[in-house]
């Protein structure tokens, strides 16, 4: 049996990363059948000690990504983790297909675009393309987080949702945000009027001070407003008409074109 090793990155040796790289060799341990696993097969499997697999199948299983047997004393995958999976899946298919789409714009108008999610009160780029001729391009690369409450992107998704989930999101916004309130509602109540009428909403000092910016919203099949797509550019260079006018209908075209395709796939 060939055993799945649990070292941590290279340089990087504390005890959290430790316990996080033995978590997930435990969990590669069910594969690829997913068969029920007892704490002595899964420290053969991972060389892990077998107090210490104890330990973090326990952690596992409370957390929701394992199933315990009692009658047999083994575990396997719980649903929560073939979630994880899928997910993971979808955003390498959706990325996969919206880049050279998303590339063409940024070219073509010397712009950045974003492929970003909602995580908290943030939004966490998943994609970027750069325009290649672009003078300045905006200090924003995979993984950045940028405001929820200011930025194109999160104002296109906090106008997607349903009265029940933006209202919730709003009051979490206005606890965490309270010297910035006053101003920020009245913008983005004008941004939600926006999606609902346009399906974009536009916002300044979106990515960074001093830039303007469109967005609007990717369904998936199975999540609707899942990702948002902006376009953004330095505030000398566009005005809000510029991209209402040419940037927009652009956007538009890729949601749809991601949207139809996405599907098309989700049924086969």
């Amino acid at each position: 049996m060939n055993q799945i090793e649990a070292r941590p990155p290279a340089g990087n040796s504390g005890t959290g990363v430790r316990v996080l790289a033995r978590g997930l060799a435990i969990l590669q341990a069910f594969e690829p059948d997913n068969a029920w696993r007892s704490n002595a097969e899964l420290a053969a499997m991972t060389g892990i000690p077998k107090p210490t697999v104890s330990r973090i199948t326990a952690h596992l299983t409370a957390s929701g990504y394992l199933i315990y047997s009692s009658e047999g004393a083994q575990y396997k995958l719980s649903t929560s983790v073939l979630a994880l999976g899928y997910l993971a899946a979808s955003i390498f298919e959706l990325t996969t297909q919206a880049r050279p789409l998303m590339q063409e714009l940024a070219d073509d108008h010397n712009g950045s675009i974003v492929l970003a999610s909602l995580d908290g009160l943030s939004m966490v780029c998943q994609e970027v393309c750069h325009g290649r001729n672009m003078l300045f391009a905006l200090r924003v690369h995979p993984g950045s987080r940028l405001s929820l409450s200011r930025s194109a992107l999160g104002r296109a998704i906090i106008g997607a949702l349903s009265e029940k989930e933006r209202s919730k999101l709003l009051a979490a916004i206005a606890q965490a945000r309270p010297e910035h309130w006053h101003k920020l509602e009245p913008q983005i109540q004008a941004s939600v009027q926006e999606m609902q009428e346009h399906g974009y909403c536009i916002a300044t000092g979106t990515l960074e001070t001093g830039t303007n910016g469109i967005a609007v919203v990717i369904d998936m099949p199975d999540r609707p407003h899942a990702y948002a797509l902006g376009f953004a550019v330095p505030a000398n260079q566009v005005t809000a008409g510029y991209l209402a006018n040419e940037i927009a209908p652009r956007l538009l075209e890729i949601k749809h074109r991601l949207e139809h395709d996405l599907a098309l796939r989700s049924m086969t």
